[in-house]
Parts: structure tokens; sequence; C-alpha cells
């Protein structure tokens, strides 16, 4: 076949967009993309649900049982304690910051 030539069977690009634009969308993959997404907010919305709940507990029993979580222990350790209620505070707020709706 000559270079110039084109096979009887050839269609041109105008033709192959003219068939995508009139082909119709594989309904069945668009679901299951969206069906997992959904399924992975609701997944994460648990998380975060369930993180919150158990992260004011911890600042709770913190606050609440000071004395005993604190009582001999070395300066070292006792920053940390506070540390670690800061940064759980500080998450909990940038997680209102951004209306995580609940």
């Amino acid at each position: 076949m000559n270079n110039n030539q084109f096979s009887q069977n050839a269609i041109s690009h105008r033709e192959l967009n003219d068939f995508l634009i009139k082909a119709k969308k594989d309904i069945s993959s668009i679901n299951t993309s969206e069906n997992n997404q959904i399924k992975e907010n609701e997944e994460f919305n648990n998380l975060i649900k369930s993180w919150t709940e158990t992260s004011q507990k911890i600042l709770l029993m913190m606050n609440r049982e000071q004395k005993i979580l604190t009582e001999n222990r070395n300066p070292r350790s006792l920053m940390a304690y506070g540390a670690m209620g800061a940064h759980i505070n500080m998450a909990l707020q940038a997680l209102k910051a951004t209306e995580f709706d609940q």
C-alpha cells in the first residue's frame, strides 16, 4: 500500500469524533464511581466523628485526672503530656474551622 492511499476500512478523524459524540455514556461505570466516592465520604465522616468523640473524652480525662496522670513524672513527660493536650485542642479547632458537618 502506498503512503498516500488509505485502507477501504479506514475512518477519518471527523467520523470517529462524530461517533464518540453520539455514543451513549457508560452509566454503570459512572454510578459505580459515584457510589464509591459516597461510601468513602461516609467512611471518612464516620472516622472524623469517632475521632472527635475520642479526642474530647481524652481531653476531659486529662483535665479531670490531671494530678494523677502527672504525679511522679519527669519534666520531659510533663511537657509531652501538655503538648499532646495542646495538639488535640488545635486539631479539634481546625476541624471546627473546616465547618465539618456533624
